[in-house]
């Protein structure tokens, strides 16, 4: 069954469209690994034989050389393939990784500034992440209950229930934290354990009975298994319920029994078998892997560097298993002192990973947009405040503009909330865990902006591709069927109003281009390239592409500052791009950090620019 899970989960990552949902064989792993773990602890439990120290141990000789072989691997080429800001990436995650907390790390990471995960290339141990965290509590919990005397299959059953539940809630209001921590998946593994704990106990039924209904319960297993397979899974109500055929499908292939003609003879066929004893390291080879494909073709791979990498984790899992595994579990007579040297080099790979060189983000790299010392900036003769307000496109106009109007400007922002008068979000719309805006945060900055005589002018910056695709607007009290278009445009033009009404001069910033397909946009910057990454085909987009999407949010900006005195636009596409292209690096400067913000120098240059439309419509 272990050879199912992981086929299913290498099949998904290497051919999505092939098998969609393959990643339910994670799901297959946590019950397969809850029935074996506490099999075991039910018979030491059972025989008095139970020590907390030597399930550690074993799980720690089992579990810690192939883990420490691959992420030493991992951050060893990380400087040959990995940008900076990558490296740092991979860095926290291997970090997290040696003290199995993957899991709460990517859960963090989730959200608006979240890479792609398929870039990631540790992101599949979150699986791992849940299972260690499961086996802290597990065994003490069985042990204690054995100490009360109480029967094994309620704990399993309590911890089932439970925990199910918690899945159910929070997939339903959060579902990165229902797919990624703890408490929703314990029960995966709980019911492997209930499992366990009940044929220990011989509440199953009768082995004459099971020979019968084995087959039936195998062919049934199999099946729910396939129907997860042919069924679309919503990625957003995922775990939940759908999750339930997946777990309940394993179940009965465990419950069928060894007997039954399709455990007999396919699964336990010597080919099956063998994938089953080299699952774990499979898995933890084929997804770095995968990723690095990716980011040699910058995003992108061929068929044959797919299929290339395949092989090449089949080959590494099977010297991992052949090479390290095996000669290491024969050390049974030592196998105290092998936990302790495999638990001190963890710790030094964890050092390591806190230590590695890399930052978080390339801003500051000089070949990749730091700060420029000599560029065209404009003479500042204005008096009075000016306010930034916005999403993350106003924020990353504040450097540029800062260094010419110094402590006269004040930035007020906000990731995924356009500050636009009397908007909010629509009722189906579940902004992400970090997007917090509200209208009273509009009203709160607005009033402030009114409240100060001496704040002449505001810029309005937001980016329209958070919004009008999404359909995530609507006006406060607008009519039914009012679109986020027509809410977005109402609502600029409310703002816009608003301010000029109280003797405020307007400027409103045209949303930059973006570069969604780019992996990375620092690839865009030859000086700064790993020796294995190659230049990416997406650092321009022609300009005729970009107009023809925009036309829809150029009408809109323009009819919604029509006939408005004292408000000017400031169209950013005039220094991003010429006649033909839009450029991530332009003029020998690298312009963008990210797909859609500025570097320190792209601010500074594009923060001068907007410096001169707000120079104007002051002097207006």
């Amino acid at each position: 069954m272990r050879a199912i899970a992981v086929l299913m989960v290498l099949a998904v990552h290497a051919s999505p469209s092939a098998l969609p949902n393959g990643f339910v064989g994670v799901d297959v792993f946590f019950v397969i690994s809850g029935y074996l773990i506490t099999s075991i602890l039910c018979q030491e439990l059972a025989q008095d034989r139970f020590s907390v120290r030597d399930f550690y141990v074993r799980r720690i000789n089992r579990i810690f050389p192939a883990l420490l072989l691959v992420l030493g691997t991992c951050l060893a080429i990380a400087p040959w393939l990995l940008y900076p800001s990558e490296r740092g990436m991979l860095s926290k995650s291997a970090f997290f990784s040696t003290v199995f907390a993957a899991n709460v790390h990517f859960y963090l990471e989730s959200g608006y500034w979240d890479v792609a995960s398929k870039l990631k290339p540790l992101l599949h141990l979150w699986s791992l992440g849940v299972e260690e965290q499961f086996y802290l509590v597990w065994p003490l919990l069985l042990w204690g209950a054995c100490r009360a005397r109480k029967p094994l299959w309620t704990v399993c059953a309590g911890v089932l229930v439970l925990s199910f539940i918690t899945n159910l809630e929070l997939t339903a209001s959060n579902q990165p934290a229902g797919f990624y921590l703890p408490f929703g998946r314990f029960w995966e593994l709980a019911a492997g354990g209930l499992l366990a704990c009940i044929a220990h106990d011989r509440h199953g039924p009768p082995p004459a009975l099971q020979q019968r209904l084995g087959g039936a319960l195998a062919w049934l297993g199999i099946g729910l298994l396939v129907a997860s397979q042919c069924l679309p899974l919503p990625p957003d109500r995922f775990p939940g319920w759908w999750v339930l055929p997946v777990v309940l499908g394993t179940t009965l292939l465990i419950m069928a029994g060894p007997q039954a003609w399709l455990n007999r003879v396919v699964l336990a066929h010597p080919v099956m078998v063998y994938v089953g004893k080299l699952s774990y390291p499979l898995y933890l080879w084929h997804w770095p892997l995968l990723v690095a494909a990716r980011l040699l073709g910058d995003g992108y791979w061929s068929s044959s560097h797919r299929n290339l990498m395949v092989v090449l984790a089949l080959v590494l899992a099977a010297l991992t298993h052949h090479g390290v595994e095996r000669p290491l579990a024969r050390r049974v007579a030592q196998r105290g002192r092998l936990a302790l040297v495999l638990a001190a080099l963890m710790a030094g790979l964890c050092l390591a990973a806190w230590w590695m060189p890399g930052s978080a983000e390339d801003r500051s790299l000089p070949s990749a947009g730091g700060p420029l010392h000599e560029y065209s900036k404009p003479q500042i003769t204005s008096t009075g405040g000016v306010h930034l307000l916005g999403d993350s496109n106003a924020g990353h106009f504040f450097h540029g503009l800062s260094l010419l109007y110094g402590d006269r400007l004040v930035l007020t922002a906000a990731p995924g909330w356009p500050y636009l008068d009397g908007v909010q979000h629509s009722p189906t719309y579940v902004p992400l865990r970090n997007h917090q805006g509200s209208p009273q945060l509009t009203q709160e900055a607005l009033q402030r902006i009114e409240a100060e005589p001496q704040l002449r002018a505001v810029i309005l910056s937001t980016a329209y591709r958070m919004y009008l695709p999404l359909d995530n607007l609507r006006s406060i009290g607008g009519p039914v069927g009012e679109t986020t278009a027509q809410a977005y445009e109402n609502g600029l033009r409310r703002t816009a109003q608003r301010l000029v009404a109280q003797g405020k001069k307007v400027v409103i910033v045209k949303s930059v281009p973006i570069y969604p397909t780019l992996a990375t946009v620092i690839a865009c910057s030859d000086t700064f390239r790993p020796a294995w990454r190659r230049a990416p085909d997406d650092c321009t987009r022609p300009r005729h592409l970009v107009d023809a999407e925009r036309q829809e949010y150029d009408a809109l900006v323009q009819r919604a500052v029509q006939g408005l005195p004292g408000v000017l636009v400031h169209d950013t596409l005039a220094d991003l791009c010429d006649e033909r292209l839009c450029y991530v690096h332009r003029n020998g400067i690298q312009m963008y950090v990210d797909s859609g913000h500025f570097t320190t120098a792209g601010s500074q240059i594009m923060g001068a620019s907007l410096a001169r439309t707000v120079e104007q419509v002051l002097r207006d």
